[in-house]
Parts: C-alpha cells; structure tokens; sequence
C-alpha cells in the first residue's frame, strides 16, 4: 500500500485479485483431488439370463465396486454381496421378459450401460408342486413336479445331484430321485430359458428308514385295542406299522415317537414294523409285541363320577381273574374281583372328562373301547351370564355359560330358584323370577353340586326407567333437535322413542340422556320413552316432546355451554343467525346476539376446533367461520345465567 492524496492507504487491486485467483486454484485442485475416486464398470456379468421368475444368482466382474450399495436391473434394483473391489454377487429380481442393463452404483457413481452388462430375462421353468414330498436316501422315488415352462427341460437338480426327467408336457415332468444324504433339497428344474428358482414349493425331504428302539406296553389282548406307544428315530411321516400281516394307521407324535392301537391277532408274538417315506424299520428283538388272552371289559354301571372321585363302578364282562388293577386313564386303583366276570373299584380322584377303565392281569390288558368310558362330571362352573342386568319385574331371559352343567335342576337367584332349560354341557337358559333393585348372584345345582359364588355370575335387577323431565320440549318436524332428558333408572339406555320412531342416543347417564330428534311428517306432541335392559319407561306428561311446523323451532341455550346440531338454513351468515334475521324476515325467530359470547365447532378433515366470537366480525383472522352448515354439531356459550330460547328458521 502507498498514501493515497488524501492520506489514506491505497490498495493494489491487481496483486490483491492475483492472489486470490492463486489461492481459489489450489482449493479446486485439493477438491478436485479428494473427489478424483471413479465410478465403478462392469467389465462382464455370469450368467448372463436368467427366469422373469427372478431368482438367478449373477457374478459381476469389473472394478471400483467397493461399497456398492446397489444393482439395477433396469429400473429394478437389488442390494448385492460385495466380495471385493472387483467382484460382487446379486440375486434377480423378478421382471418381464427381455434385456436390461445390470448398473452397479457406488459412492462414487454408477456404471455406465455397455454391451458386458447385458442380462436377458428369459419365460425360465418355474415349479410350483411335488408329489410326493419325500423319500428315501437311497433314491428310486418316482416324483411329479406341476409347474409351467417344463418344455425342453433337460436336468433337475437334487441340491447337488442331478437326474434326467421325463417330461410329460409343459406343465408337469416325471423324475426318479437319486440317492441322497438325509435332509431337504430343492428340487430345480433347468432347460433352455433357464433354471427355476428355489421356492418352498419345491422342498424335497430326503430320510433315512425308521428305526424302532423300544414299544409300551410289550404285550396287549388277542382282541385288540391297546394303545402302543412306539419310540425310536425317523417316524416323521409315518403311514402305517405291521402287525405282523395287518397294518395300522399311527398318530405320529414326535420324529422319535408314534403311538398306535393293536387289532385283533391271534395269540403270539409279531414285529411291529413302522413304514415312512425313508423306507421301513427292520425287525429286532425291540419291536416284539406279544398277543395274550387278555381280559375284556362289557360295560361299566354307573358310567360317570364326581372329579372328587369315590364312585363305586362294577365292571363286567370276561378274563378278569387275578385282575391286579383298573387304570382310569392315567391313574390306576386296585379292585375287588368278584369272578372272572365282575369286579368293582373306587374310582379316584380325576379331571373333567371321558377315561377308559382297562383292566390289568397277568395275561395282559383291556382294550380300550367304548363300553369302558367313564365321564368325570365336575361341579357345575359358571363363568358367565348375559344379559347381568333385567327388570325388578322379572321375565328376563339369560343365558348361563359354564362347565358341568349337565343334569341342572335349579339357578338360584339370590334366595329364590327356578327350573332351567338345559342345552349343553357348558350352557343352560333360565328367566328371571320378580326381585328387589340389586345384584344377585346365579348358582346353578347340578346331581354333583352347586356352583360358587364368583363375579361371574353377578345379575343385577334394576327398576324399569321413568322420565320426570325433557329439555327442550319442542322442536321442527324437520328433526334435529338436542334433548336432554331427565329422569331415573336411566342407566343402560338403548333407545328412545320419539312415538314410533326410535333412536339411539348420544350420551346415557344413570339421571340423563341425550338424543336427538328425528324427523316427522306431521306435527304434533308424542312421548318420548327410554328403552334399557329393565323395561321401558311409562308414557306421562313429563316426556311430552311438541313436533311444530317447519316455520320456526327453537334450541333452549343453557349456562354456560349448549351443544346442538343447526338445522336451521344453511349457510346463514353467524351474525344473521343470532340476530334473528332472514330474507325475507321471518318474525318468529328472534336476537340472542348479546347472550352469545363464543361459537366452536370441530373440523374432522384438518382434526381442530374452530371458533367464532360474535362481536369481533370486523377484526381479521379472529374468526375460524362466519357461517353456520345444517347438520354440523356446534358448542355456543352464553353470558346470561339461562336458559335462553333462540328461535330459528330452518
């Protein structure tokens, strides 16, 4: 710098843009420099078509793939497994048939479209069954897969076997499963167009046979009929064990265990062979089941107890000497033989239900069958009633839900009984006798016992509703008019009926309810009578409702908020409203505009209250809506301590 004239510095402005032109270069060149990383390209793609199905694992070969974040496949994308800075992995994704461009993208960009990123989206085979869905491991089964674009198909693959398949048309091929290691492969089917995907729609279950380590009980009755418990390995599937000749269908329980029943055999003893898809169980001393002249059971008297247990049973019927015991189900009780043909036992304790009662000797035990059902009958249970409330007067019908309730005799309501309908087990269905206001609880006595006393059972009586009083008590037969109606016994309220017309309501108190008038065609005065669970309230004077014409109808505005539904024009201006003034000018309504100090209302679509203030119609934005929509809910407050009786037009 050098003095300029008048004394101030004078500033070299060429060297001063000089350096700031060298200063911004080195910048672009460090930006340049941090920003220098390429974009990534795809230098080729294997394979390079694929099933519309989608599916297809590709290996992409290129560079600067490091951090790939995504591969379009023209305008579909999927996220793939970077192996490294040269090469990635990805699976299509469906898409219709034809070529795309597969373009990886990167922080630093995405590739370019060239002819090595060329993927073609062929109509591949596509398998959407097998039968059946498993087999041995030592191959041989005959399996048919039900598909679409089976045409051409040269190889299905079996994991990592292959077999050559009989191709029946286009939707359905025939192939004989190799041998295989257990476990589940897919099964994909490969042709010209492609190889289709793997689905769970192609699992193939490869097992090894059964084999059987032990069977509970070892012996069982010539007759049949003893519940074989068969444990080992491989059982899944399993669709039948030999009783020697005779086969039977098991419920398989777990893969290492069945359970089965014996038929009827001759005395002896014969191997209990399982047979899975995976092949069958060879035989060993483990799966020996021996046949014996057991004993027979030809009837039981009585055929039910209490769960307490303690009910004396005679059981007949043949082999029952030297009996050492009575299972009933899982418990088992000692019993007194009385011949070969009568015994009896004490039942023990047991839970509700139907057992078998099979007896045990030495020569085995009973089949279970249908004249050895024992049903344990607990004390009845109740664990609801509906309707819980009715009338002081009676005649409620109600519905008991519970257990045990079998044979009831009487429901108890308090301290007076009536007789039921039974309907099931778990449902019976009483009417209510006469009985004071209050709750009561319903106790159901069956042969066995009585039920307790729970919440569950609660009734409560209470007096049929009375109305002493209805505000407002006119209105347009136009409808719409807000009532709040006073009275007692209230509580409950279903409906009201504005003479034949009935409504429900839109807020139940046990001294109030509101509603909201409907129309009528005429006018005229009608009752207005509340319906609840205990009746319906009796017609007076006090629930006089006055329907008048269509000319005017007033709301009655109370201190300080009234809720009401505008039935009077729509679209009248806030201001006209309440000052009574309509064109042309209807003398019967008049001005509440001093009484009125706010109107809300609340707007659904934008979820707000919105307000307007009569007074301050000349102050902007202060009011959220100068006009008044017929059917719209609306709150006034009023200064006056009320009521107020605005008369409008409708």
């Amino acid at each position: 710098m050098r003095p300029t004239s008048s004394g101030a510095p004078h500033v070299h402005t060429g060297w001063l843009a000089g350096t700031i032109a060298v200063v911004a270069l080195l910048l672009i060149g460090t930006f340049a420099t941090v920003s220098a990383a390429s974009p990534p390209s795809v230098d080729g793609i294997s394979p390079t078509s694929g099933s519309t199905s989608g599916g297809t694992a590709i290996t992409i070969t290129g560079h600067g793939f490091t951090g790939a974040t995504s591969v379009a496949f023209g305008v579909d994308s999927a996220v793939p497994d970077v192996l490294n800075d040269h090469t990635l992995t990805v699976v299509a994704p469906p898409h219709d048939p034809g070529l795309v461009h597969l373009r990886v993208t990167t922080p630093a960009g995405t590739s370019a479209s060239t002819a090595a990123d060329n993927f073609t989206y062929v109509e591949g085979p596509t398998v959407t069954g097998i039968t059946p869905l498993s087999g041995p491991t030592s191959g041989g089964t005959e399996i048919t897969i039900v598909g679409a674009g089976f045409t051409g198909a040269t190889n299905v693959a079996f994991g990592v076997k292959s077999a050559v398949p009989d191709i029946v048309d286009d939707t359905v091929i025939r192939v004989t499963s190799p041998s295989h290691a257990a476990g589940v492969v897919h099964l994909r089917v490969s042709g010209p167009s492609g190889t289709s995907p793997v689905t769970a729609a192609d699992n193939f279950l490869y097992q090894d046979p059964p084999v059987v380590t032990g069977i509970s009980p070892t012996s069982g009755s010539t007759a049949g009929g003893t519940e074989i418990t068969i444990t080992g390995s491989g059982f899944t599937g399993a669709t039948s064990v030999s009783f020697g000749l005779d086969l039977m269908t098991p419920s398989v329980v777990s893969d290492d265990t069945i359970v089965v029943t014996s038929p009827a055999h001759a005395p002896g003893t014969v191997h209990l062979r399982v047979t899975t898809p995976g092949g069958i169980s060879g035989s060993t001393s483990a799966d020996n089941f021996i046949y014996t002249e057991g004993p027979v059971v030809e009837g039981i008297s009585p055929s039910s107890g209490s769960t307490a247990g303690g009910t004396k049973v005679t059981i007949s019927g043949s082999g029952f000497a030297n009996a050492t015991s009575v299972s009933f189900g899982a418990r088992s009780v000692t019993p007194s033989v009385l011949s070969d043909e009568v015994i009896t036992v004490i039942s023990p304790p047991g839970t509700a239900g139907v057992v078998h009662l099979r007896v045990t000797t030495p020569s085995g035990m009973s089949p279970a069958t249908a004249a050895d059902n024992f049903t344990y009958i607990s004390a009845p249970v109740v664990s609801s009633v509906s309707p819980n409330t009715g009338s002081t007067s009676g005649g409620t019908v109600i519905t008991i839900v519970g257990a045990g309730l079998t044979g009831a005799t009487s429901v108890s309501f308090g301290d007076k009984s009536v007789q039921p309908t039974v309907v099931s087990d778990d449902k019976v269905v009483v009417t209510s006798p006469p009985n004071p206001a209050g709750v009561v609880h319903l106790r159901v006595t069956t042969p066995i016992g009585t039920s307790a006393e729970t919440p569950n059972d609660n009734f409560t009586y209470v007096a049929s509703p009375t109305v002493t009083g209805i505000s407002p008590t006119s209105g347009p037969i136009t409808g719409g008019t807000v009532v709040t109606i006073t009275g007692t016994g209230l509580t409950g309220t279903m409906s009201v009926s504005f003479g034949s017309i009935s409504v429900t309501p839109i807020s139940v108190a046990d001294a109030s309810v509101v509603v909201v008038s409907p129309a009528r065609d005429t006018v005229g005065v009608v009752h207005l009578r509340v319906t609840t669970a205990a009746g319906t309230s009796p017609p007076t004077s006090a629930d006089d409702f006055t329907y008048t014409s269509a000319a005017s109808f007033s709301y009655t505005l109370n201190y300080r908020w009234t809720l009401l539904v505008w039935q009077g024009k729509d679209g009248i201006s806030v201001v006209d409203a309440l000052r009574g003034r309509e064109s042309p000018d209807n003398p019967a309504t008049n001005d509440i505009y001093a009484h009125v100090t706010a109107i809300y209302r609340w707007n659904a679509v934008g979820q707000r209250w919105e307000g307007n203030f009569p007074g301050n119609e000349s102050v902007p934005g202060v009011n959220d809506f100068t006009t008044l929509s017929k059917g719209t809910v609306y709150w006034l407050a009023i200064r006056s301590p009320g009521p107020v009786t605005w008369q409008v037009q409708p």
